[in-house]
């Protein structure tokens, strides 16, 4: 795939192909659960205070983390966009999208569940959490910016500075 008149915008000045913050946003959603576990391990008396904030039990935490392993596996694919790429990457990245929408729709079974068994309460965290969700639902499905990003990268053409 040869690059196309637009695709400076996802390249840096050196060649390297910028992270989308589609993207960013996306993966910061389904890895909400290992995001508050790495900052409930900050807390030095009582590291279970914040996911008992987010999450009634532990079968909904250990549900959250399952959901977020395809997510992580797009994240451990972003940390190795280096001046070499290894040879999986771009093999990889031709799977990441269906990886990203299998974790939109278990995230989406954990929330139809979270929000039924607590169905006549309203919480604005759970609001904000299923708009995020309705939201990474309209970029998986619209941003040209994301589908562009993993051509690119599952190409490995971004290499030619043209």
């Amino acid at each position: 795939m040869q690059l196309q008149f637009g695709d400076e915008r996802y390249l840096t000045n050196d060649g390297q192909l910028k992270t989308p913050l589609a993207l960013v946003f996306v993966l910061a959603l389904f890895l909400r659960g290992y995001i508050a576990w790495i900052i409930s391990l900050t807390f030095s008396e009582d590291r279970s205070r914040l996911l008992q904030f987010f999450y009634a039990n532990t079968e909904q935490f250990v549900l959250t983390l399952s959901v977020g392993l395809p997510a992580l596996a797009v994240l451990v694919m972003l940390t190795q966009m280096k001046n070499e790429l290894p040879g999986w990457v771009p093999r990889f990245a031709r799977i990441a999208p269906l990886l990203l929408w299998l974790s939109w729709l278990a995230d989406g079974v954990l929330l139809v569940s979270l929000v039924a068994g607590n169905w006549p309460h309203f919480a604005f965290v759970k609001a904000l959490i299923i708009f995020s969700w309705l939201v990474a639902f309209w970029l998986l499905l619209y941003s040209r910016h994301l589908r562009r990003f993993f051509q690119l990268l599952a190409s490995d053409q971004h290499r030619e500075k043209g």
